[in-house]
């Protein structure tokens, strides 16, 4: 476990963001591992309904994830308030929380598939593909919420090493039975979807075993179930709240994507290479995202206000050292990057939409860096409205964009809707921010 509001800020910060950093981007590989497989060895309608549906089930990972993260402050804030018995109570009731979230989104999303691929105008010549794919991963996803919610516990107490290992094994599982499922048997995106599923199983019980077994901190007895009213509050209203936000940013996701969807399916599937690329190279701002959330709720609780200022603007400098460094990569090796998904063969114009979707989004990650760290800071610090703010302009510009927009611009303005709310989106939290530090 670490202590983050003593001794030096930029070097903890960095080997407490690291092994975050290196688990998203092991996500995100084995992800776009799937999505290769998909797109050069089963075929092109299947790349095209794994990215029609994706956006749904990211939703419902982001709600139970904007829980455990919410979770997790208040966590941190009770570990760095050396509150003994609150930091007990407030880990049974993640325990308990994040099961009864998780559970209701599996039986939820199952009953409504039909119904959410609808509006999302997903085509009927893939609709078959993507509901398989979209139920098998709804199905799994207790599995997913079980990892993150360790996880995220584990996070809190200063400890983002131990996480990671256990994703690295998921990792290595994962692409062994995709290439199993897809190749060998011939599964098609059904085997995909299988895969992730089977293998974030193995992660989140590895996690809890590791919890149970290794670190005291984490284990609770029966009467740590007896929540006070006070933590149950804490807990509920952190963890609705950035759930809230992360929701509201994902409904926007989903609306977009039926604007994408009605495009057709090769756009659908340029957008999609695009999209795993873009996404990986904004892994390093989730990272240190997560970072700032526990180095401020944890600074938060032992009240050293000043100290968070100094971290957050070393945080954002590091981001926008890595935000260069990203837009070299994709203007310089765009090509190679979006055929290594759609393979060479592809439609031209295919590869043409991912090249575009990717030039057009990396340059503007200095704003998307500013927006997560900070975000994430107002969480740490009790300020839940805010960062609602800004996500409620992200819906609103994705859905004049999907209503007005698109139709008239076409795929240009799927390009640009996403750095249009990063910009908003900063100009809105970093005032927001340094005005409530002041007022701390």
């Amino acid at each position: 476990m670490k202590d983050m509001t003593e001794g030096r800020i930029v070097r903890p910060l960095l080997l407490f963001a690291l092994p975050i950093l290196l688990g998203i981007v092991f996500q995100r590989l084995y992800n776009l591992f799937d999505t290769m497989l998909v797109g050069r060895f089963i075929d092109q309608s299947a790349l095209a309904a794994v990215g029609a549906c994706g956006s749904v089930f990211i939703m419902f990972l982001s709600i139970s994830n904007g829980f455990t993260n919410g979770f997790s402050i208040v966590i941190g804030q009770h570990y760095g308030a050396k509150d003994e018995d609150g930091l007990k109570k407030s880990i049974a009731g993640t325990y308990l929380f994040s099961f009864i979230i998780s559970a209701l989104l599996s039986v939820l999303g199952l009953v409504f598939i039909n119904l959410i691929l609808k509006l999302i105008n997903v085509p009927q010549e893939i609709y078959s593909q993507a509901k398989n794919y979209l139920s098998i991963l709804t199905a799994g996803i207790i599995f997913t919420v079980c990892y993150n919610m360790f996880s995220a516990v584990l996070r809190a107490l200063g400890d983002s090493i131990i996480p990671l290992v256990f994703l690295i094994i998921s990792v290595v599982l994962n692409i062994a039975l995709d290439l199993f499922f897809i190749i060998s048997l011939k599964w098609g995106v059904s085997g995909a979807a299988l895969a992730t599923v089977i293998s974030q199983a193995v992660s989140g019980f590895l996690c809890f075993i590791f919890s149970m077994t290794k670190r005291p901190a984490t284990r609770v007895k029966l009467s740590d179930f007896k929540i006070p009213p006070k933590i149950v509050h804490e807990l509920l209203s952190q963890g609705s709240a950035m759930a809230l936000m992360f929701t509201v940013v994902d409904i926007g996701s989903v609306v977009l994507s039926a604007g994408i969807n009605s495009l057709g399916p090769n756009l659908i599937a340029g957008w999609t290479a695009g999209r795993k690329y873009l996404e990986l190279l904004m892994i390093p701002g989730g990272a240190f995202a997560s970072s700032a959330a526990t180095f401020v709720s944890q600074n938060y609780g032992a009240k050293k206000i000043a100290r968070i200022r100094r971290g957050i603007k070393y945080l954002i400098l590091i981001s926008w050292i890595w935000a260069t460094f990203a837009f070299c990569i994709a203007w310089i090796f765009a090509y190679p990057l979006i055929t290594s998904i759609t393979g060479t063969k592809a439609l031209p114009s295919i590869i043409i939409y991912g090249i575009k979707y990717l030039k057009v989004g990396v340059p503007f990650y200095y704003s998307l860096f500013v927006l997560v760290i900070i975000r994430s800071s107002l969480q740490g610090i009790n300020q839940k409205k805010l960062p609602l703010v800004a996500s409620g302009i992200e819906l609103v510009v994705k859905i004049c964009a999907t209503a007005f927009l698109i139709p008239k611009f076409g795929f240009t303005a799927i390009c640009y809707t996403e750095p249009v709310i990063w910009i908003l989106g900063m100009l809105w939290v970093a005032p927001a921010f340094y005005l409530s530090l002041k007022k701390l």
